[in-house]
């Protein structure tokens, strides 16, 4: 063979290899099920799960005159308590039966909210934009978490309707979040914060330009008291409750030795971003009195400043990054700071126990499991250094629609309520 013949052969291997590539990278996938949500969670389940034993609880009970300590012991596990999803289209949720209802109902609410018609999301594979991604996003509960909790011997009852965020938390936003964005501005060194572009330095003195814009949606948002029916999948969601138990029996999790921190999961509608479109869309730019929003470095996903997938701030629809999977896994991130915290300035419904039997500790851990375009069975972490390596995280499970779902498990730490609690070791 010369060696002309050989470097045509080469190059139609190659060809061949990228064009195989891209051809798995971009298939089209099947969109999610309720019933391949729970299913595809419990997979997942013994692997995600990370339940330790972390110490023990003290607690002081009391009964006439006379007074005891009694033990608990303190373990921590992760929980699936909401499936968070990044779209182009409302009519394209990845998400297929009841993502679709919430995001064709909340476009049309966000809609009145504006008072003008949303456009959906831009940004992606099939513009010339892909640079910069714009997306639409949501956090829905998780059914599985709740049929987690049910597994380990908690109470969980299948509602047949899904609530919608109210204005509760961002009416808390000036009087409790706000003077934390003061504390936080305190600890930035001066001389970093003496660079802050002008813009920064003009919103941060203007606060009260933006709260009349915030009260002025609390009113508009009042009128809107959408209640989305979604009984027929509910009925589907109950099926799986035999999966989740042989998941949990695997583990030891419910009628053995081990107890279960019920987590916040609930069907319910924790964050849908056309309900937000004033924030999430940049219409009031609250988001930007966070030192996080001017400052590199300050609440990446990532480490450092040369491997970042992205910044969590601000928390809006819009990133800068060329790979669709890592944009979605930074929308990702920012919609999870949001729904974990409180008097957040977002629309949106916290994610909390709600269960009175077990004291918890405060943590803000999270770890993710791709269920759309495809269903992994492993948890990992966003934000890991892929720059030199040669794949980067994400390839091969692109979306011909761009439309992603990712299974957030959070983790929980507590002990079973004994009394009034004293004190943990460690």
């Amino acid at each position: 063979m010369n060696l002309h013949n050989f470097a045509l052969k080469k190059i139609a291997s190659t060809v061949s290899g990228v064009a195989l590539y891209l051809s798995l990278s971009f298939a089209p996938a099947q969109a999610i099920t309720t019933p391949g949500v729970v299913t595809g969670t419990a997979t997942a389940f013994p692997s995600c799960l990370s339940y330790q034993v972390e110490g023990v609880c003290f607690f002081l009970r009391c009964k006439l005159v006379a007074c005891w300590i009694e033990t608990s012991i303190k373990i921590s596990h992760y929980n699936p308590d909401v499936v968070v999803s990044t779209y182009n289209d409302p009519l394209r949720h990845p998400w297929v039966d009841i993502g679709n209802i919430v995001s064709k109902t909340m476009s049309t609410a966000g809609s009145s909210i504006l008072g003008k018609v949303l456009d959906s999301s831009g940004g992606g594979l099939e513009t010339s934009s892909a640079f910069t991604n714009y997306k639409s996003a949501d956090a829905i509960g998780n059914p599985a978490g709740m049929l987690a909790n049910m597994v380990a011997g908690g109470n969980a009852i299948m509602p047949s309707s899904l609530p919608i965020p109210g204005i509760k938390e961002l009416s808390k936003f000036p009087s409790q979040e706000l003077p934390e964005i003061g504390r936080q501005w305190v600890s930035v060194p001066q001389e970093i914060a003496n660079t802050v572009a002008s813009d920064a330095k003009k919103t941060l003195m203007a606060p009260m330009e933006l709260l009349s814009s915030v009260q002025t949606i609390l009113k508009s948002i009042q009128g809107i008291g959408q209640i989305i029916e979604v009984a027929e999948t509910v009925q589907e969601i109950s099926s799986g409750v035999e999966a989740f138990q042989k998941a949990a029996s695997i583990v030891g999790v419910g009628g053995g030795s081990m107890f279960f921190c019920p987590g916040g999961a609930s069907l319910a509608v924790h964050y849908q971003s056309d309900l937000d479109s004033p924030f999430w869309r940049g219409y009031i730019p609250v988001e930007m009195l966070y030192p996080q929003s001017w400052i590199p470095g300050l609440g990446e996903v990532g480490n450092g400043f040369t491997q970042t997938w992205g910044p969590t701030y601000p928390r809006s629809g819009e990133v800068i990054q060329t790979h669709p999977v890592k944009a979605s896994a930074v929308l990702s991130e920012r919609v999870a700071s949001i729904i974990y915290k409180s008097a957040q300035p977002h629309i949106y419904t916290k994610v909390e126990p709600s269960s009175s039997g077990y004291k918890y500790f405060s943590n803000q851990t999270f770890k993710w499991q791709m269920l759309h375009p495809k269903v992994e069975s492993g948890c990992v972490n966003f934000g890991s250094n892929d720059a030199i390596a040669l794949t980067t995280f994400g390839d091969g499970k692109t979306d011909s629609g761009d439309g992603y779902s990712w299974n957030l498990w959070k983790k929980y730490i507590c002990c079973k309520k004994k009394g009034i609690f004293l004190f943990s070791v460690p």
